[in-house]
């Protein structure tokens, strides 16, 4: 998992779900503070050279990075570039990335990172009749087929439960 955040925190919230073994944390899955590492970084391709490192050293399958727009700021004119690159990293390196954004009621979901993404899962959180229902929806998943449209969705610390359809 690649994140801005502490990983204290992070491994918190997790293990709040009945399905999160605490014992994997830090032997299963590993944990890299992506904003403590810009600032120990000078470049973007430090930042990359480190993410593959871990990636390797962890012998990675699967890479979280939530919210790399938080990114956009530091990188600035190199944030773009950093993704294309970060993708090919990834897939180079035979592993699976899923990537997570944010953003506000009215708002598209986060293009910037769109365009290198091999599957859009959109979660909303709409409110209807002065209550809020969740949801999921695909909007692409390369190489696996798919029902389109928004589908009912529940969270609890059980895990997710997909409603297709409803």
């Amino acid at each position: 998992m690649i994140s801005g955040g502490s990983p204290s925190l992070v491994f918190k919230f997790a293990s709040t779900y009945e399905f999160v073994k605490e014992d994997y944390f830090c032997k299963e899955i590993h944990y890299i503070d992506l904003g403590e590492a810009v600032e120990n970084t000078k470049t973007t391709l430090d930042l990359l050279d480190l993410i593959q490192s871990k990636i390797s050293e962890f012998q990675s399958k699967r890479v979280v990075i939530c919210n790399p727009s938080d990114l956009q700021e530091i990188l600035k004119g190199d944030y773009h570039r950093f993704l294309l690159k970060l993708a090919r990293t990834i897939k180079d390196m035979n592993a699976v990335s899923l990537i997570t954004g944010e953003t506000g009621p009215g708002y598209s979901y986060p293009t910037d990172t769109a365009h290198i993404a091999d599957g859009i899962i959109l979660l909303h959180n709409t409110e209807v009749n002065f209550v809020r229902r969740r949801s999921v929806e695909i909007l692409k998943m390369a190489g696996t087929p798919h029902t389109s449209g928004k589908h009912a969705l529940d969270i609890s610390a059980k895990g997710l439960t997909v409603y297709p359809g409803l």
